[in-house]
């Protein structure tokens, strides 16, 4: 009969402890209203996205990018779930609940010129839709994916190799 011994994984050396003696314990992240860029999104709702002057939006910022593969994200939108949609009632103006809810990112925004930070509005109000329930009248809110994802080099090897890559590049041409 052979005794093997086996290491008690819960033992950590010199070099685990000091990791984790090292490591900081995460930062908490501030949330605020965000009137300034309210302010933006109801003056590109009223020229541009007619079908959201009756979707209850609440406007928030936070401190902190998030980081998607590694780059701070300018900011997010997310339609609410009945529960949320309760808790920020208090958020937005008249009888309905708020339908989405609009971050933004003051360590991104704050770098941006004044055409980057409506850009980022006009993005993030895009991916809202609202349709109309043909049974009962109301309205359906849902959030859309943006048309064009691709990486700059297969556009580069393959040009518009799609109808969206077509689209966008006729969108650009002229700006």
């Amino acid at each position: 009969m052979t005794v093997v011994q086996i290491a008690d994984k819960r033992e950590k050396g010199p070099v685990t402890r000091e990791k984790k003696e090292r490591a900081e314990a995460p930062k908490e992240v501030l949330y605020d209203d965000f009137p300034s860029g309210e302010e933006v999104a109801r003056k590109l709702i009223k020229q541009y996205h007619t079908h959201l002057a009756t979707a209850g939006i609440v406007y928030a910022c936070r401190d902190k990018a998030q980081k998607r593969s590694g780059v701070p994200s300018p900011g997010y939108v997310k339609k609410l779930s009945p529960e949320l949609r309760y808790a920020f009632a208090d958020k937005v103006k008249g009888d309905e609940l708020p339908h989405f809810l609009l971050v933004i990112a003051l360590e991104v925004w704050n770098g941006m010129a004044p055409n980057q930070r409506t850009a980022v509005i006009d993005h993030l109000l895009t991916r809202m839709v609202g349709e109309e329930d043909e049974k009962n009248g109301q309205m359906k809110w849902k959030l859309r994916p943006p048309e064009v994802q691709e990486f700059a080099e297969v556009a580069e090897r393959n040009g518009k190799w799609n109808p969206e890559l077509e689209h966008m590049a006729d969108s650009l041409e002229g700006k």
